[in-house]
């Protein structure tokens, strides 16, 4: 086949030579047909048809190169929006970039070649990953704090024909903030900037400079992203500004406050800092200990000295400090967890707990508790967890059903827990479910059986719960009564006896205290 197409081009350069020579029209036309039809050929579109982009002629590899790189730029795009906060701030010159921005540089190193990859895309979007791998802040705020507003000073006009250099812009700041109220913010953010950069960090993100207050829109987005942008950071810088040394942790202020909660629990990398900016620890990564110290941790065997104390100071276990998994169950253990810490905005006790539980909650300032009413009521929706209604204390001003704050929570009953027990529950050899694992309810009111003795001392308005104890064959009555006008019950007494024929036996359901 190629040899006749060959001997066909021969026989053509021939025949237009001679027609050069002889300026035969007639030679022209046959030569013009011909041409026409070997562009026709069965053969060609046979052979283009095969896989072209398998062909090694350049054109074909400039395609193949582009769709792969669109392909890439989708998933960089994709990467950036969903998995990186609204806007991060670049170490090397201390300006503020956004997602459009970081794009922008990123698509010009894939333009460059920088990160295209062969093998696989995945390799190409570690390598980007790897590249635009941020440091995060967690600490106290202190008054004043470098705004977003504030801090957009820093680069006018915005405007500017080359990037200014981190010694110019340092200068800038010296000058603007240096002697002002400011001087400690500024401090913070520039020891957050040389730690960062000593973790081979480009870019870090501070609440305080890195989040548009003003824009309600992306002020939304920032609160319910939160927990996820701490969890994908590279590293959490903690800085402990009322702590000198280790032994002084057990008093920081940082331990109190709602939203370091979750700034704790998501990262998987952390560093705690002094107030002097001094490591606290020798490790690289203070969650980092070895399968020896996590299994004696677990045991309570040799508790590692740090976690030891910051778990007696937060009441967090140091399995959860040091692997937390946020979800919808043991909701009564994680409220207790928060009621132990406060917020300057009503509303931000709830706010700050929507990663915990990964519920999707809108934010509303001005609702003040109502905030926390619709955590509960997201919460119940979406959870058969009976501990939400484990708690006592001041009763919501929206359902006589629901605490009105994460105090509530502080001194629980113990006996509405949670009925989703993790697989490693203690039983007994009888293979009890532990009661403070555990309840299985039936609910009796005293209308129905006014002859049992139990009822002694109640009034009308008492009901009882009877639950499975770690005792094989034993229950455990837990007598309630109404109080108030509202709906809510306080427990007056546990009865723990075998329960004889004067109550009869019920199958156990999810009967909810209303």
């Amino acid at each position: 086949m190629y040899a006749a197409r060959l001997r066909y081009g021969v026989l053509l350069i021939i025949f237009a030579f001679h027609s050069t020579i002889n300026k035969d029209i007639t030679l022209l036309t046959f030569i013009s047909i011909s041409l026409l039809s070997l562009t026709h050929h069965p053969s060609i579109h046979q052979q283009s048809n095969r896989e072209p982009y398998l062909t090694c002629h350049p054109i074909a590899k400039v395609k193949r190169q582009h769709n792969a790189s669109e392909a890439l730029y989708r998933n960089i795009a994709y990467y950036l929006q969903n998995h990186l906060p609204i806007r991060l701030l670049q170490l090397s010159d201390m300006v503020l970039v956004d997602r459009a921005v970081l794009q922008e540089q990123i698509g010009d190193k894939v333009t460059k070649g920088s990160f295209f990859c062969k093998e696989s895309s995945c390799v190409c979007i570690a390598k980007v990953k790897d590249e635009l791998k941020y440091s995060i802040l967690s600490h106290r705020w202190g008054f004043p704090e470098l705004t977003f507003s504030e801090f957009g000073k820093l680069h006018e006009p915005a405007i500017q024909s080359t990037p200014p250099s981190l010694n110019a812009t340092v200068a800038k700041m010296e000058q603007l903030w240096g002697t002002t109220r400011f001087k400690p913010s500024l401090d913070k953010l520039l020891h957050f900037r040389e730690v960062s950069a000593e973790r081979q960090c480009k870019y870090g993100w501070v609440d305080t400079i890195c989040i548009n207050k003003e824009s309600s829109a992306e002020l939304d987005e920032s609160i319910r992203s939160m927990y996820a942008w701490y969890r994908d950071s590279h590293i959490c810088i903690i800085h402990l500004s009322q702590t000198r040394y280790h032994f002084h942790m057990r008093g920081d202020a940082w331990f109190t406050r709602g939203w370091t909660l979750q700034e704790l629990l998501a990262p998987k990398q952390i560093k705690f800092f002094s107030s002097s900016w001094k490591e606290i620890t020798r490790r690289k990564n203070d969650k980092d200990l070895s399968d020896e110290e996590q299994e004696a941790a677990k045991k309570g065997q040799d508790k590692p000295p740090l976690w030891s104390a910051i778990s007696e100071v937060t009441g967090i276990p140091i399995d959860d400090l040091l692997d937390f998994k946020p979800g919808l169950y043991e909701i009564g253990k994680r409220m207790n967890w928060a009621s132990r810490r406060t917020t300057t905005r009503v509303e931000d006790m709830a706010y700050c707990l929507i990663g915990i539980f990964r519920v999707n909650l809108s934010i509303s300032y001005g609702e003040k508790e109502g905030a926390f009413y619709r955590l509960q009521a997201e919460i119940m929706q979406n959870s058969n967890d009976q501990s939400l209604f484990d708690w006592r204390g001041r009763v919501s001003a929206y359902n006589s059903m629901f605490a009105a704050s994460p105090e509530c929570f502080s001194r629980p009953l113990g006996f509405l827990t949670n009925n989703r027990p993790p697989a490693n529950a203690a039983q007994n050899s009888s293979g009890a479910v532990n009661f403070e694992r555990h309840v299985s309810r039936i609910l009796y009111y005293k209308s129905e059986f006014p002859n049992w003795s139990g009822w002694r001392g109640s009034s009308a308005t008492a009901f009882t719960i009877l639950a499975p104890l770690s005792t094989a064959g034993k229950y455990g009555v837990l007598l309630l009564k109404q109080v108030g006008v509202h709906q809510h019950y306080k427990c007056l007494k546990i009865v723990e006896d075998a329960i004889g024929g004067e109550l009869p036996a019920r199958t156990p359901s999810e009967i909810l205290i209303k």
